[in-house]
C-alpha cells in the first residue's frame, strides 16, 4: 500500500509538474523534500484554486464607490500579490481620495464586502486546482499543520475554501482584515504555524505570485522555502 501511494503522488507531481516547483530560499543546501516540513502556509486565489466569476471584483466596485461617493472601479490597480485592504489603498489612492475620508470607515467597508460576497455565493465559479486535493490529504497524513496565508479578507477566503471543499483541510488562517500588506498577512501566518507546530518548527510557504516569494524571504526564516504552483 505504502509503494503503491508513493507511486500516486510520484504520477501527481509529474503530471503537475507546474505545481510544485521551487522558488527564491528553496535553492539552498538544507531544503527538505517537499512533503517533509512540519507546517505548510498555502495562499489561496491561483494556488488552491481558480476562481472565474467575478464576485469579488463587484464587492470592489461597490466598496469604492460607496467610499469615494462617485463610480469606481480596479483600473489602473495591481491586485495580484496585494491584500483586499491594500487593493482599496491603492484604487483610492489612484483616485486621489483623502486617507481621512475613507480609513476611519474600512471596517464597516470589510463587513460590507464580505456580505456581498456571502449573499452572491450562487454565483461563485470556482475549481479547486489540479492535484491540490491530494497532495493536501497527503500532507495531513503525515501529521503537517496546514493553514492558508491569504490576502483575501477571512469573510470572502473562507467562503472560497467552502465552496471548494478545501476548508475541511485547514486549521488555521491568516487573513488581510487586519494588514495592508502581504508581508505582515505572512509575519501573523508564521507566528500561528509555531504556535501549533512548535518554535522551530519547520515551515513551507506555497504561493503564485513574487509577492508571496518576497513576503516570505523578508521574516528571514531560515528553514522557509518558497513553492510556486
Amino acid at each position: 500500500m505504502e509503494r503503491r501511494l508513493g507511486l500516486v503522488l510520484r504520477a501527481v507531481l509529474r503530471i503537475a509538474s507546474s505545481l510544485l516547483y521551487i522558488m527564491g530560499m528553496s535553492s539552498s543546501t538544507d531544503a527538505l523534500p517537499w512533503d517533509l516540513y512540519d507546517a505548510y502556509l498555502f495562499d489561496i486565489d491561483g494556488t488552491l484554486l481558480h476562481c472565474t466569476d467575478a464576485v469579488h471584483f463587484f464587492a470592489f466596485c461597490e466598496a469604492l464607490t460607496a467610499l469615494a461617493g462617485r463610480p469606481m472601479n480596479l483600473e489602473g490597480v495591481i491586485a495580484h500579490g496585494n491584500t483586499d485592504v491594500g487593493i482599496l489603498r491603492d484604487a483610492l489612492l489612484l483616485a486621489k481620495i483623502p486617507d481621512d475620508s475613507w480609513r476611519p470607515r474600512l471596517r464597516e467597508t470589510q463587513a460590507f464586502m464580505c456580505r456581498f460576497v456571502e449573499e452572491r455565493i450562487g454565483d461563485f465559479r470556482t475549481t479547486v486546482l489540479p492535484a491540490v486535493e491530494t497532495v493536501l490529504l497527503h500532507l495531513r497524513a503525515r501529521g503537517a499543520v496546514l493553514g492558508v496565508a491569504t490576502g483575501n479578507l477571512e469573510g470572502i477566503g473562507r467562503l472560497k475554501l467552502s465552496h471548494c471543499g478545501l476548508l475541511k483541510h485547514f486549521v488555521f488562517g491568516e487573513f488581510s482584515d487586519a494588514y495592508e500588506f502581504r508581508r505582515d498577512v505572512f509575519g501573523g501566518a508564521v507566528k500561528k504555524a509555531r504556535r501549533l507546530a512548535g518554535p522551530e518548527a519547520r515551515i513551507c510557504v506555497l504561493g503564485d505570485t513574487p509577492e508571496d516569494v518576497r513576503s516570505a524571504k523578508a521574516h528571514g526564516i531560515a528553514k522557509l522555502n518558497i513553492w510556486r504552483w
